[in-house]
């Protein structure tokens, strides 16, 4: 009666396991592949798939930073520099140690990183830099607290961090001529896995996600005055979406709702801060909506690298190479 009993389980175990396996096996077969867009080209591919990256230009260069990658998702050091003269990809110093979740930026040639997880998940405070003269990454002074599924943005001579998982939700302001860090007025709904960039000196606060809820909410921080204002709200909730700004026009594509429920927002969107009317206009979606990549602005485009073609836990079934170029008819 036991050796029957166990048999039956052996076998009720091996069914399950084989169906999750012809699941997963069908899932990473039936992901997204590209189709036509107006507006958008494909680059040359990252030389590995991966998502929840950080993202920097410097010198004329994106650089693509950390993130998961595979099946465990797994988190990566590596470093991959786009040129866009000769539309290639080149492997640059990997990062001291693997983050996912961290944010970048550049700011007069250096490249600097910081945040982000451990393969263990935790939040980590570090920031580093990638010298141009000595071509190896340097640790600099770490942020006030930890952050992940923040951004980094730079105006002036000074970064700034804003949003992520942290023990507040004040901006942190970094100035690279002291190696010291201050910090700034929280921002009113704090939240994670926003977007950000810079127009006229502000910092615009996009979308993100704080606990299962995922915001239409756009913030703007005025960095001469610490103080933040209301922005105009995107047409729908998002969060992990790519941003950019090209000729004062900022572009938001995409994104998550992590959600069982949920998907990738197959949405692209841009709002002219030039126009006396400010609000959001809809675009040609790219040829792939993904979540987790940052966008970045290079030679007159709109660039979104890899990310994940599905939400939440299946991301890691669908890690994408692509680089996609939305070049705007302004």
């Amino acid at each position: 009666m036991i050796r029957r009993l166990v048999r039956v389980i052996v076998v009720v175990l091996l069914g399950v396991a084989i169906g999750v396996m012809a699941y997963v096996a069908f899932l990473m077969m039936t992901n997204p592949r590209p189709r036509d867009a107006v507006g958008w080209t494909l680059l040359a591919p990252l030389p590995s798939g991966r998502g929840e990256t950080a993202a920097a230009v410097a010198d004329g260069r994106l650089y693509v930073i950390g993130g998961l990658t595979g099946l465990g998702g797994q988190a990566t050091g590596e470093v991959s520099a786009y040129d866009p003269a000769l539309d290639a990809w080149e492997s640059a110093p990997p990062l001291p140690a693997a983050r996912h979740h961290a944010a970048a930026a550049g700011l007069d040639g250096v490249v600097y990183a910081g945040g982000g997880a451990a393969a263990d998940g935790t939040p980590q405070p570090t920031l580093w830099a990638l010298d141009p003269a000595t071509e190896a990454w340097r640790e600099l002074a770490p942020m006030p607290e930890p952050r992940l599924g923040h951004r980094i943005v730079a105006i002036g001579d000074r970064l700034y961090v804003v949003g992520g998982v942290g023990v507040t939700a004040k901006v942190l302001a970094y100035d690279p001529a002291t190696d010291a860090w201050t910090t700034g007025a929280p921002i009113p709904t704090p939240r994670n896995h926003l977007a950000a960039v810079v127009v006229e000196g502000e910092i615009w606060a996009i979308g993100g996600r704080s606990g299962s809820q995922i915001h239409t909410r756009v913030d703007i921080y005025d960095t001469s005055t610490d103080s933040w204002r209301d922005g105009p709200l995107l047409p729908e909730a998002t969060s992990g979406a790519s941003e950019g700004v090209v000729d004062g026009v900022i572009f938001v594509s995409g994104g998550e709702d992590p959600s069982g429920a949920g998907g990738v927002i197959d949405r692209h969107w841009m709002l002219d801060t030039r126009s006396e009317t400010t609000r959001w206009e809809p675009l040609s979606p790219p040829p792939l909506p993904v979540h987790g990549a940052h966008g970045a602005a290079l030679d007159g485009r709109f660039l979104i690298v890899g990310g994940a073609l599905r939400q939440g836990a299946f991301s890691r079934l669908s890690w994408t190479i692509s680089a996609q170029a939305y070049r705007p008819q302004l």
